[in-house]
């Protein structure tokens, strides 16, 4: 079994992409020295303290894997998103879906619904739906950390693209008791869709940090937001740093920015201000702009970004 300790451990975080083997944990100290600090047994191994089912949850992993192999399989499909040189050109890869098709899964108005079936299609009854994306592209990243926001990489006509959803439905969020305090307990606080909590502004945040340093991938925000919480637990959670943190990460952002606004989707309150402040705009560097692109019924296409860019009748730049 390897075990990451120590200076290791930073340097997982420190990385920024971190895939986790399961049975492999990822500690600052072991449970065995923990124990003897504390002066009895608490924790029986150190999964407890650093496993997957901690470090998963918590976002310091972004992926996780069974074996060696199948962490390695996903790093090289993680490098097929991304430049081979800084500052090269997107390894825009073959498509089996042409990039006019029709978007054929709807979201349902007034209804709850898994925001991944808008990125990546549906399957039902009557065969596949296409999402806005490209059938199969649609890799996730943090999947078990702050579910209320949806994060990953994906094709646009073989484009590769960042992509940020907004997850509708409630989530539980799930914060395991403490061994080693006998009077703590598992602590279960349920989530609503559409809103930034202190977990998820975080998540958004870094999600564009890691899209912009080193990847210098195109955003696509697929924008369905009420606003931020604002009761006293998550304003004392500091939500309003973690929401600054997204206004900062997009200004510095130096790729293309597109914001689309789904169709019976939202975007008002904090997170419209989160979303609109990006106004640096410069004819001469394009890449600083941030685009608002709004869906109706009559025009859910699937268009590449040169497009988007070219001819959308839908456009409004801030």
């Amino acid at each position: 079994m390897l075990i990451i300790i120590g200076i290791g451990a930073y340097l997982v975080r420190l990385g920024q992409r971190a895939i986790q083997i399961e049975g492999q944990p990822i500690i600052l100290t072991g449970a065995p020295a923990i124990n003897k600090l504390l002066g009895r047994e608490v924790y029986t191994s150190n999964l407890q303290l650093g496993g997957t089912q901690i470090m998963y949850k918590n976002g310091v992993s972004h992926m996780t894997a069974n074996d060696d192999f199948e962490g390695v399989s996903k790093i090289v499909e993680w490098m097929a998103y991304v430049p081979d040189k800084r500052n090269s050109p997107l390894p825009i890869g073959p498509s089996a879906d042409n990039w006019d098709r029709d978007i054929v899964y709807m979201p349902p108005e007034k209804q709850a619904y898994d925001v991944r079936w808008l990125i990546a299609g549906k399957e039902d009854d009557e065969g596949f739906m296409p999402g806005l994306f490209d059938k199969d592209s649609f890799v996730e990243t943090l999947g078990g950390w702050a579910k209320t926001v949806v994060v990953g990489r994906a094709r646009l006509g073989g484009i590769p693209m960042g992509v940020i959803g907004v997850e509708t439905r409630s989530v539980e969020n799930i914060t395991p008791a403490d061994p080693a305090n006998p009077d703590s307990t598992e602590q279960i606080t349920n989530e609503a869709g559409g809103v930034w909590y202190p977990n998820s502004a975080f998540k958004t945040a870094q999600a564009i940090k890691d899209f912009n340093n080193g990847e210098q991938l195109p955003l696509m925000i697929l924008a369905n937001w009420r606003g931020f919480s604002g009761g006293q637990r998550d304003m004392y959670n500091e939500v309003l740093k973690y929401g600054s943190y997204i206004v900062d990460a997009l200004v510095k952002y130096e790729q293309p920015i597109f914001v689309y606004i789904p169709p019976f989707g939202e975007l008002r309150g904090g997170s419209w201000v989160s979303e609109s402040l990006n106004v640096f705009i410069d004819e001469a560097n394009y890449s600083r702009s941030l685009l608002i692109l709004q869906s109706t019924p009559t025009t859910w296409r699937c268009m590449p970004i040169k497009t988007l860019v070219e001819v959308s009748s839908n456009l409004k730049v801030l």
